[in-house]
């Protein structure tokens, strides 16, 4: 009786929604609103500048070589940075299907020709590409902000604005793209930095909500960390995180406190595996104790973590599987999960081509290889889309709200650099089941794009959206219990992921508690200079902020400009430093952190992720 019934329910949706879009297509489009935080109106699917795709094309790229050459000359004095904003070391690429994979190849006129792999799996390649949403507004007003020369960012607001606090750290990494604790200098920001970065984060159109992310180095031996967090959350910032390696807050509860109080919202927490041998890389002898006690701290302080995890070939890939268990396990405390393919920059810029090859993960591996290695019946050309298409969300949220203060946090990633998979997760049980099992998200996301474009207004759009979510929802392949008003609450729940703004924004976000939630799980793979493409750079979503202006993520470290930063604004030599601060504490070569008396936690059971029952009750 109750499949008979949801099969009538899901009939009946099918069947309205299919007498109510030839009328909504029928009447002439709206126009939609133009808020007082963007440069014009919102924009229409067909005003969107599409992203620079398909295989095979043609793209600019980096010399390695030559781009290591021009930071060199900067930091000697022999070009000044406008001649490297300008030449960067800039030659032609081609991206390309062969054997099976796509590779970026090109060449240097000096330095001779170099290659790297994009994709092993072509397939699913293009499908990211088929389905990525287009660009957002192009950015005005942004001279002072922007100016990089090829690397300027031209479009978007960002959906991470990261604010390095210091080149130090208290542990030694292998890989890090900052290289940090081995430079000759220390680069470190003082409150009157953190003032201008601020200040030209407000600067420009279209004005956002963006999340900011405190990192280094690590962010919190940084002596203005907490004052840092307060003044981001006195200029109107509320999405506040910290990228960290967890050793203090592991050593003292009372930081997360202090922290939450100050303004932070949640923690960005490294983990490259569950196992103290898939860290040994990272030099910390009691790591897994840190992180287990780290989680808990931030916990008892009330936020939640995103597991940040670098995937490197060879190391950690065929563990990824158990970083996704024990989140699930940790679902109380864990909010989702970051993976990072390695990027061969700072410690690791130099490396030979063939430690490259070996090491290299591209990000497209990453939804394969959690199918392999988990039982949940992930698929790779099922449940997993371009970050970019987060960005459908967000203007939907922007049409819904048209006197909003601040855009919504638009992702405009481009698709070979950023995936993601949303999990249904059952918090009672511990388990797990991708969305499109149930839920048709793809047709979900192309009836949003069409119902937005034709402009109908708040009231009209949400019923017609409310529509689209029972057509494409299928109760009879849902988890037993889990039904329309569920699905309506955890989507409901998902929204403050890109809209919303209020001094107790963080607060709200955490409001939810129910059985079902949904965890997002994201693949991002940040350029370095031999994978780069320009065509991702000018609408970068993670810019970095500087005195200078907020340059893209990939240029930064990827292309050189930390370096080129840093150099102009160096604190002080490192000797200097030492005379004046002391040396702070260094956590390798298997040195344990001090943990007093450590917060008992369950220990993480590596079974198997099972497949939630998909049978429904037989009874009324």
């Amino acid at each position: 009786m109750f499949k008979s019934k949801a099969a009538a329910f899901y009939a009946t949706t099918n069947a309205v929604w299919k007498v109510l879009r030839p009328i909504n297509s029928a009447l002439p489009e709206g126009r939609l609103p133009s808020p007082s935080w963007a440069p014009s109106r919102l924009l229409k699917q067909r005003d969107r500048i599409p992203m620079d795709t398909g295989v095979p094309r043609k793209t600019l790229s980096l010399c390695p070589d030559c781009n290591h050459e021009a930071v060199e000359a900067v930091l000697k004095g022999e070009i000044g940075v406008a001649d490297f904003r300008d030449h960067p070391g800039i030659i032609h690429a081609e991206i390309l299907e062969e054997g099976g994979r796509i590779l970026m190849r090109k060449a240097c006129e000096r330095h001779g020709p170099f290659e790297d792999a994009l994709s092993n799996h072509p397939d699913f390649f293009q499908k990211m590409e088929r389905l990525a949403f287009g660009r957002d507004f192009t950015c005005v007003d942004d001279c002072s902000v922007h100016g990089h020369g090829a690397n300027s960012i031209r479009s978007g607001r960002g959906t991470y604005l990261i604010v390095d606090l210091t080149n130090r750290c208290n542990m030694m990494c292998s890989p890090c793209f900052m290289d940090a604790n081995a430079a000759s200098y220390v680069h470190e920001l003082t409150i009157e930095d953190i003032k201008v970065i601020f200040s030209n984060a407000l600067s420009f159109k279209p004005q956002r909500e963006i999340n900011i992310l405190f990192s280094g180095g690590e962010p919190t031996v940084s002596p203005i960390f907490l004052d840092a967090v307060r003044h981001a959350k006195g200029m109107g910032f509320h999405r506040l995180h910290v990228a960290t390696n967890g050793v203090h807050f592991a050593e003292s509860r009372d930081f997360a406190l202090q922290a939450k109080q100050a303004g932070l919202h949640a923690v960005y927490l490294q983990l490259d595996g569950v196992s103290e041998e898939k860290n040994r890389h990272r030099g910390l002898g009691n790591y897994m104790a840190v992180k287990r006690q780290a989680l808990e701290s931030i916990a008892a302080a009330g936020m939640r973590t995103t597991l940040q995890v670098t995937v490197t070939n060879g190391v950690n890939n065929d563990g990824l599987g158990d970083i996704v268990r024990f989140a699930l396990q940790n679902i109380d405390k864990i909010h989702g999960v970051v993976f990072q393919p390695i990027m061969f920059a700072g410690r690791d810029e130099r490396v030979s081509a063939d430690d490259r090859y070996a090491r290299r993960y591209p990000v497209t591996q990453l939804a394969f290889d959690l199918h392999e290695q988990t039982s949940i019946g992930w698929q790779p050309m099922r449940d997993w889309f371009p970050l970019s298409d987060f960005g459908i969300f967000a203007h939907l949220c922007d049409v819904l709200n048209p006197d909003a203060h601040l855009g919504s946090l638009f992702q405009e990633t481009h698709p070979n650099r950023g995936i993601f998979s949303p999990l249904l997760i059952d918090t009672h049980r511990k388990q797990a089941i991708p969305i499109p099992v149930f839920f048709d998200l793809e047709q979900f996301m192309r009836d949003v794009v069409e119902i937005t474009d034709t402009g109908r207004g708040p009231a009209a759009t949400k019923a017609l959206v409310s529509l689209s979510i029972l057509r494409n929802f299928d109760q009879q392949k849902a988890p037993s219990g889990f039904g329309p008003a569920d699905l309506r609450r955890v989507l409901e729940d998902c929204f403050y992921r890109v809209a919303g703004s209020s001094d107790h924004w963080s607060q709200k976000a955490y409001s939810y508690d129910g059985r079902w939630r949904i965890m997002i799980f994201n693949g991002m793979w940040f350029q370095d200079a031999f994978n780069y493409d320009f065509s991702g750079i000018c609408n970068s979503t993670t810019p970095v902020a500087t005195t200078q202006g907020e340059i893209s993520f990939c240029a930064y470290y990827g292309g050189g400009w930390r370096k080129v930063v840093e150099h102009q604004s160096r604190t002080a030599t490192l000797a200097e430093w030492h005379r004046t601060h002391g040396r702070h504490e260094i956590y390798a070569n298997g040195k344990k952190v001090d943990l007093g008396q450590p917060v008992r936690s369950t220990e993480a059971k590596l079974v198997q992720i099972e497949c939630v029952p998909l049978a429904v009750p037989t009874s009324n």
